[in-house]
């Protein structure tokens, strides 16, 4: 992608009761506990399909074809709204009825999810709006970021998955999608492209200004995204660029602490992260456990070698008073 064009982006960027039930008596207890099972049951049988709960038969066949990729099957339901004399705009950006499952996202959300780049160019030609959020705050854009690709095939009925397309991402931005957008939570696109691992596009970000230490309300940045992810390259992008190896959430998690929960993936990002002057020994402000306790309560033999080669402290108390050494020596005899 051309660093001058996402940068320009940047620069256009910145110019119970009313149900006469009681919730206090027995009465509704039970049913309010009723419901819930019936909810329960109904999340385990029918994992909540696209035609699970249909409301309107028109929003189930759109989010069907969309979610097939079939422009030949959406463009007829699309005209059937129009000859009814519909606002087209407004019939695709209201959420699908199923928002139990999608968190009220819309057709142009679930589009982005799938590989399907001219089910998306035809939604935005028809109105859709391209920085439309769900519940969550996410916009298409940031679920085509944090999303593998995603493929349905009719005759298996089945989903299978691959690499993120740029391509999807060049042309969101492109129709305007707002790069500078950020979730309820407070995430920025940085943290879901450092996530992902997509080196690329943490570059671009970056190179527009984005801030590689911008925090959601957690205090969670794209360098705790990029340790969960388990990727390296990522994680050494982000220091390189001015991320902070020392950074802490709310919770008190470093970036050690994420990897050392995280296993087999974090071995070679554990030393790095030393070596770029993270604490090994730091403690969680609530229960002031430091990563060797992480990874011991993770049952991860190799994790625990790894920290304790590297200068972990096996005689730190957590807030329960309890040694890493004391409970790692009887679970771990091959240690």
């Amino acid at each position: 992608m051309s660093r001058n064009f996402l940068i320009d982006s940047f620069q256009s960027t910145k110019d119970g009761s009313k149900c006469g039930i009681n919730p206090m008596s027995k009465k509704s207890k039970t049913f309010w506990n009723k419901l819930f099972v019936i909810l329960a049951m109904a999340l385990l049988t029918w994992e909540l399909r696209a035609d699970s709960f249909e409301l309107n038969g028109e929003y189930t066949d759109l989010f069907k074809a969309v979610r097939r990729g079939k422009l030949e099957e959406l463009e007829p339901l699309v005209e059937s709204f129009i000859a009814q004399g519909k606002n087209i705009s407004d019939a695709l950006n209201e959420p699908y009825p199923s928002g139990l499952r999608t968190h009220k996202q819309n057709l142009l959300h679930e589009a982005c999810k799938w590989d399907r780049l001219e089910i998306i160019e035809y939604l935005i030609s028809k109105g859709l709006d391209v920085n439309a959020k769900d519940e969550l705050g996410l916009t298409p854009l940031m679920i085509a970021v944090s999303t593998k690709h995603r493929y349905y095939n009719k005759d298996s009925n089945s989903v299978t998955t691959s690499s993120i397309s740029s391509e999807k991402i060049r042309y969101l931005l492109l129709k305007g999608a707002d790069p500078l957008a950020k979730s309820k939570s407070g995430m920025t696109l940085l943290h879901y492209a450092a996530y992902r691992g997509l080196d690329w596009f943490v570059e671009d970000l970056i190179a527009a200004k984005m801030d590689p230490n911008a925090s959601d309300q957690n205090g969670w940045t794209p360098l705790h995204s990029a340790t969960s992810g388990g990727h390296k390259n990522t994680v050494e992008i982000l220091i390189r660029k001015g991320g902070n190896p020392k950074v802490k959430s709310e919770e008190g998690y470093t970036l050690i602490h994420i990897a050392a929960g995280h296993g087999g993936a974090n071995l070679d990002l554990i030393p790095f992260l030393i070596q770029n002057g993270a604490n090994i020994n730091a403690k969680l402000f609530d229960n002031g456990e430091t990563p060797l306790h992480i990874a011991v309560n993770k049952n991860d033999p190799q994790i625990i070698r790894l920290l304790l080669a590297n200068g972990a402290l096996p005689n730190i108390y957590d807030s329960g008073r309890e040694k890493t050494l004391h409970c790692t020596l009887p679970s771990h005899s091959t240690l």
